[in-house]
């Protein structure tokens, strides 16, 4: 799904290059944007930045984003192990963008079982800093298992969010406790943030698949429900190790309630694309949309 930008609004453009199936570090980059429907030129050829982790970006003016228009065409030219690369990513400018309106409480609330789930993991540190809780124990976990998550530490009493979990080494890094971590008793309590992001990624290839333009759903709160349901599809999903297991059934328990609850989702959907709902385009169900333009 391409980049989207509201209009009237500054915003950054952000991009990953990869090569080989890794993400490359260019040391340079420009960019060129074109308008949509022809060649009239946005910007012409600006220095991009560069971040330590190959990100590339580019600060877009509220000018740039004046017009509503779907696949303004971005041409990036960068420069990599000496060798200059091209390529095209297109992106749009909308009236609304959806944005995720749940959360890990929201999916437990919906189903209690899901804290049983590790959801919570008790430990005490081997070693640490200011900064990393370290548990030889933590190795069992998959890569990534507690980002986004909490770090609670029981001898300080502070808890602290989790910015990156490495399996490898069983380290945690967190946002910076007021001392060190020594041989802290510890409670870790994980994220559900990549299954909520993948669930809402999908929801959103949903209504393109459907003929409909995300964009054009004006209230985020309409696909609460459906966010929740097809979330803890994801969680499920994740932890089933065998077919027909606990956790499998509830998978496609999960899937199914997700498929009805889009079926006959009431939404608040833009079908002029000026913006605004009136009244003949609130409550309207996915299904009963029919439209040029969606």
């Amino acid at each position: 799904m391409n980049q989207q930008f509201l209009i009237d609004t500054a915003d950054k453009f952000r991009t990953y290059i990869y090569a080989d199936n890794i993400c490359i570090v260019p040391s340079s980059a420009t960019i060129t944007i074109y308008k949509p429907g022809g060649d009239v030129l946005l910007v012409d050829s600006a220095t991009m930045g560069v971040e330590a982790d190959g990100l590339l970006t580019y600060e877009l003016s509220a000018l740039d984003n004046a017009t509503v228009d779907r696949s303004y065409k971005s041409i990036i030219t960068y420069i990599y192990d000496g060798e200059t690369y091209y390529i095209s990513i297109f992106y749009d400018v909308v009236h609304s963008r959806l944005t995720k309106v749940i959360t890990d409480d929201d999916l437990v609330r919906e189903f209690p079982q899901l804290k049983d789930a590790e959801w919570r993991v008790h430990g005490t540190a081997d070693s640490g800093t200011t900064t990393t809780i370290v548990d030889e124990e933590l190795k069992r976990y998959a890569e990534g298992y507690f980002t986004g998550g909490l770090a609670y530490s029981i001898d300080k009493d502070e808890t602290r969010e989790i910015t990156d979990f490495v399996a490898s080494s069983a380290t945690v890094t967190v946002k910076a406790f007021g001392s060190a971590v020594i041989s802290d008793k510890y409670i870790l309590t994980r994220s559900f943030l990549r299954e909520i992001e993948r669930a809402f990624e999908k929801i959103e290839e949903r209504l393109i698949a459907a003929g409909k333009r995300p964009e054009l759903v004006l209230d985020s709160q309409d696909l609460r429900s459906l966010h929740i349901y097809a979330s803890v599809a994801e969680v499920a999903k994740g932890l089933s190790s065998k077919v027909d297991d606990f956790w499998w059934t509830l998978w496609k328990e999960y899937d199914v309630k997700a498929d009805r609850a889009f079926a006959v989702l009431p939404i608040k959907y833009d079908t002029s694309g000026d913006g605004y709902i009136s009244s003949s385009e609130d409550g309207l169900h996915l299904g009963s949309i029919r439209t040029g333009r969606g």
